[in-house]
């Protein structure tokens, strides 16, 4: 069968560039019409990869080369075999993009390699190093055991195979009885012995809610930043990225294993277990789905239980963690007017595009979604009387839609299996708190395993106006409902005085600290350069910050399913 071939040099990594050489065989056609994806699996946005191709070409003058689209190009072979050559430029750090300098190079696939649209072939690809570069760790597979020629089946598997180039550690070890492989590339106060052993944890205990690892071998890729934090899943491997110095300080570590966890059962959840819409793949537009907030919420609700479960945290820790996601959720005002599904659908143009209104407007199906499989998980406990948990879930959604079936779910599909285990009808849960934005209640659910929230902020005055002011006094938020947006003050308004004090930072604290709930303020402002003067009404806050309590007079049952929660006979 024929095949695309690639080489890849980066023989001036200071120049941040990239040239790839692209082989295509004879194809029994005239025209060919290649593609540049313009997203990667895992992170839901149009990042518009082309936009980094310098140039690109043949030198052979009889091949006629047309572009078509932002990210497509019509290609005149004369049904002959021929050579495309592109320039690409690769400096933006993350782990979604590519990165070239002189110390190694990322490749994020989808942002590199073209495709010939409607014809897939399986792919070579030949990599020449920097002279300076020794090591390369990538999930493809080796050709004639060369590490730098690499090979993939079909296109989904080359865009989810992240590939590091450079002189990095790497560590190799066995959890679950699969062997896995550790890159650091970069420096940092990280001591890999126990990062080992803790990842270790991780793992099993994944494994033991699935009870299955779909891999013969599994890559984890660590870049260390000066400033950035994230991580990207894939079906055989994980981008991670962190703060290089943020390893020694214990909350910093436990951030970081909690990283790694919620990558690592991605490898489930995601990659395999998946709402319809995320695979196999558009990838030269959105894909749209309502359920990222079973997808990332749900991971999101598992890395910290997970961590827990490890022993990372201890119980008290983890339930502040808890308490933390709730007070997120409830404290964004976008919760009335959008739905987690909406949020997960409109992830393409809202979540990783925020600005000043966002969290007026929108939720974080992260978020959201994880405070939402806490309730779920409780529920799930107290209606089978502690003889299920959301794990019965992710295990028998892993089985019936991926490993019985491979395709993947629908709302519907999901919530049967949730209702199987609960024994009850979730159709007012999803009405209400997936579909809909009524107000969570929580009690009515924590109560089940013992628990309640207390308000602390409860009949307290809005004391910062519902208003964020940075150190040059410039507005740059303004929460929806405030008596700061009541009163006409918006972002990038500049706070010049309040009641006659010119304004500087504690005064708006000092004049509200014994403010009364209709008492006035007036606030002059340089709105665009002209000067305004508004009266801002105190008002009773509409933010919480909940604590999570013992409820005094628990029973029986209700400890035995906080137990079940917690895995505390286990």
């Amino acid at each position: 069968m024929s095949s695309l071939s690639f080489h890849v040099f980066m023989d001036n990594p200071h120049t941040h560039t990239f040239t790839i050489k692209m082989h295509i065989p004879a194809m029994g056609k005239d025209v060919l019409s290649l593609a540049l994806p313009v997203w990667t699996p895992g992170s839901y946005l149009v990042r518009e990869y082309s936009k980094n191709i310098n140039r690109l070409y043949c030198e052979d003058k009889n091949v006629g080369i047309n572009k078509t689209a932002k990210n497509t190009w019509e290609i005149t072979t004369n049904n002959q075999a021929i050579d495309i050559i592109y320039e690409l430029y690769a400096f933006e750090e993350s782990v979604r993009t590519c990165w070239l300098d002189s110390e190694r190079a990322s490749i994020i696939p989808a942002g590199m390699f073209l495709f010939i649209e409607d014809t897939p072939l399986p792919v070579n690809i030949s990599f020449h190093p920097h002279h300076a570069f020794k090591d390369i760790a990538t999930s493809l597979p080796m050709v004639n055991n060369d590490p730098w020629v690499r090979f993939a089946a079909d296109a989904d598997t080359l865009y989810d195979s992240p590939i590091e180039i450079g002189n990095h550690i790497t560590q190799h070890f066995n959890a679950a009885g699969v062997e896995h492989t550790l890159v650091i590339s970069g420096t940092g106060n990280y001591h890999i012995p126990s990062m080992i052993t803790d990842m270790q944890a991780v793992i099993e205990t994944e494994v033991n809610i699935f009870k299955h690892h779909p891999c013969k071998s599994y890559l984890i890729i660590l870049n260390t930043s000066n400033t950035l934090r994230g991580g990207l899943e894939h079906l055989h491997s994980t981008s991670l990225i962190f703060k290089r110095l943020m390893f020694a300080d214990r909350s910093n570590y436990q951030e970081f294993i909690s990283l790694f966890a919620h990558e690592y059962f991605h490898l489930w959840n995601v990659k395999r277990l998946r709402p319809k819409a995320l695979g196999p793949f558009n990838y030269i537009t959105e894909n749209y789905t309502t359920s990222l907030w079973i997808a990332e919420g749900f991971t999101s609700y598992y890395d910290d239980l997970i961590v827990y479960r490890t022993g990372l945290y201890a119980e008290e820790e983890y339930l502040t963690i808890v308490e933390k996601n709730i007070n997120l959720a409830e404290n964004a005002p976008g919760k009335k007017i959008m739905s987690v599904a909406e949020a997960s659908f409109d992830a393409w143009i809202k979540y990783y595009r925020q600005n000043e209104n966002s969290e007026n407007s929108q939720v974080n199906y992260y978020v959201r979604g994880g405070v939402l499989a806490t309730l779920l998980d409780i529920l799930i406990i107290h209606h089978s009387d502690g003889k299920h948990n959301l794990d019965n879930v992710m295990r028998t959604a892993y089985e019936r839609f991926y490993v019985n079936r491979d395709s993947g779910y629908t709302e519907d599909e999901f919530k049967a299996v949730i209702e199987e285990f609960a024994g009850i009808s979730m159709n007012d849960f999803y009405r209400q708190y997936v579909f809909g934005t009524s107000q969570i209640a929580f009690n009515d659910i924590l109560c089940h395993v013992g628990l309640q929230l207390e308000n602390t902020l409860e009949n307290t005055i809005e004391s910062d106006l519902g208003i964020t002011i940075n150190n040059n006094n410039i507005i740059t938020a303004v929460r929806r409902n405030s008596a700061g947006e009541q009163a006409g003050i918006y972002v990038t308004d500049e706070i010049i005085a309040i009641n006659g004090y010119r304004y500087s930072n504690g005064l708006l604290a000092s004049l509200t600290a014994d403010a009364k709930t209709g008492d006035k303020l007036e606030i002059i402002l340089s709105k665009s350069g002209r000067m305004h003067t508004v009266s801002a009404t105190i008002q009773i806050t509409d933010k919480v910050n909940y604590r999570l309590k013992a409820m005094d007079d628990a029973n029986d049952s209700q400890r035995a399913h906080y137990a079940k929660w917690l895995l505390k006979n286990k």
